[in-house]
């Protein structure tokens, strides 16, 4: 599969317009699910294991396998495509994606894809070479209704506290390839689940000084979790004053 991002085009902002639209009706529906690396986010991981109601344990084993590039520098995660030879992505059927609502964010962002860390933030158009929705849909459809449209907002809120950490200025110092801080970086990152077992077990407040609504919160919300074990690892990993040390 080509996927490329149209270069020629111009950067687009916020408020510009663009065409697309994708229905059950374009003879490419649901080619761009099959056969591609599709990287899942921490906020991703925790959102199609929750749709699922399994532990994130589970769903990593099941749906997913890792890599541990070193021009990344961290472990990522990958989504296993369907072993036969439709290689599809899991979660989707005929009539579409299983998932809609929890989807990853890539699938969310699509065909959008930001060119930088910019502020006011940027992007470009990636094509591929199969898609018949380019030119479809409203013109007059500006990125910023769109992406509304897509609810990428909480996902690139979560995304932004992981950042935190894979974007930190000390992060080339530390080995995320092997050892102690691949280990901590996998379970705060991608374990969401054995992260939380690590909370309630009590063995976290041995060492950090967690007040009692924080611990509430972070019980019995796992967004709110999520953006705990991102202090935890900034806190442990980078020696920052996230929390409270006992």
């Amino acid at each position: 599969m080509i996927e490329t991002t149209d270069t020629s085009a111009k950067i687009l902002g916020l408020d510009d317009t663009f065409s697309f639209g994708c229905d059950s009706g374009l003879t490419c529906f649901n080619k761009c699910c099959r056969d591609i690396n599709l990287f899942l986010t921490p906020y991703d991981i925790l959102r199609m294991k929750r749709r699922l109601r399994i532990p994130s344990g589970e769903f990593l084993k099941t749906y997913t396998f890792p890599l541990f590039p070193e021009e990344i520098g961290h472990p990522v995660i990958l989504l296993k495509m369907m072993p036969d030879e439709t290689k599809n992505c899991p979660f989707v059927s005929e009539q579409g994606c299983l998932i809609y609502d929890d989807r990853p964010w890539s699938c969310r962002s699509f065909p959008l894809e930001p060119v930088a860390d910019t502020l006011p933030p940027a992007f470009g158009i990636v094509k591929r070479d199969f898609c018949l929705g380019f030119g479809k849909g409203r013109t007059s459809r500006t990125v910023r209704k769109w992406r509304d449209t897509q609810n990428v907002a909480l996902y690139e809120e979560m995304n932004g506290e992981w950042k935190k950490i894979t974007h930190h200025e000390d992060f080339t110092s530390k080995n995320f390839l092997d050892g102690y801080f691949r280990d901590i970086f996998f379970l705060g990152s991608y374990n969401i689940d054995e992260f939380r077992n690590l909370v309630t077990s009590g063995e976290l407040q041995k060492y950090f000084d967690i007040g009692n609504s924080v611990l509430k919160r972070i019980k019995s919300n796992e967004t709110e979790l999520l953006r705990f074990a991102c202090r935890w690892m900034r806190c442990v990993i980078f020696g920052e004053d996230t929390l409270k040390r006992r």
